[in-house]
């Protein structure tokens, strides 16, 4: 997003470093604030839909909340690291134009990740005939469909960040950029932890809470 390295080159770097040095990869600054941001908004949803349960309320909108504040201070925390480690200037406040625009992508993902798809999964059950078939096909291609506008509000967060004087023609030529490449890019990281990863966390959620229950 900085545009100190081109986008390919970047990912398959990345992609040799994991496999070649795991530990070293492991032990990375930045898989520590992946790992984070991904932990915490878990942990943040799991105990909000536990506690939503035991009370009998609705969860939808606790969960937002919760998770919202929850990657949304891991996520600034990161983005901050991560634009400080890879701009292309030297590191200095990061101004609250990014902060704006970080907060914008954070909510709305929060809303595609955890809100919709159980509310479009019922209606996808119709055709499945299964509410946990729709759920999963929903949950699956949420995340990956509506990254064709929360990935411009990513990169324009980093743009804000390295180019603070850039006009708003300059950041719509940023972001059309290498547009789809980096929608490509970003839908085929969403897959592990908000496709597969979030269904995979319900799945575990209501395997343990059957096993409590049943106890």
């Amino acid at each position: 997003a900085s545009g100190k390295v081109k986008l390919f080159p970047s990912f398959l770097n990345s992609m040799k470093s994991m496999i070649i040095r795991p530990v070293t990869f492991l032990k990375s600054p930045q898989f520590f604030w992946i790992w984070l941001v991904y932990g915490s908004t878990y942990a943040a949803a799991n105990i909000t839909e536990t506690v939503c349960d035991h009370l009998e309320t609705d969860v939808a909108l606790p969960k937002l909340l919760s998770t919202f504040a929850t990657n949304t201070s891991t996520c600034i925390a990161k983005d901050q690291a991560f634009a400080k480690m890879f701009g292309t200037k030297v590191p200095s406040a990061v101004p609250r134009q990014s902060y704006a625009i970080w907060l914008t992508r954070d909510i709305l993902s929060m809303a595609v990740f955890f809100t919709l798809p159980p509310i479009a999964g019922r209606g996808i059950a119709d055709y499945t005939g299964s509410e946990r078939s729709g759920y999963y096909v929903a949950q699956f291609f949420c995340p990956l469909v509506f990254q064709t506008f929360l990935t411009p509000i990513h990169l324009l967060g980093y743009d804000a960040y390295n180019n603070p004087n850039n006009t708003v023609r300059q950041r719509i030529q940023f972001v059309k950029k290498d547009y789809w490449k980096n929608i490509g890019m970003r839908c085929f990281r969403q897959i592990s932890p908000w496709s597969i990863g979030t269904i995979g966390n319900s799945e575990l959620r209501r395997y343990f809470t059957r096993l409590f229950a049943s106890k």
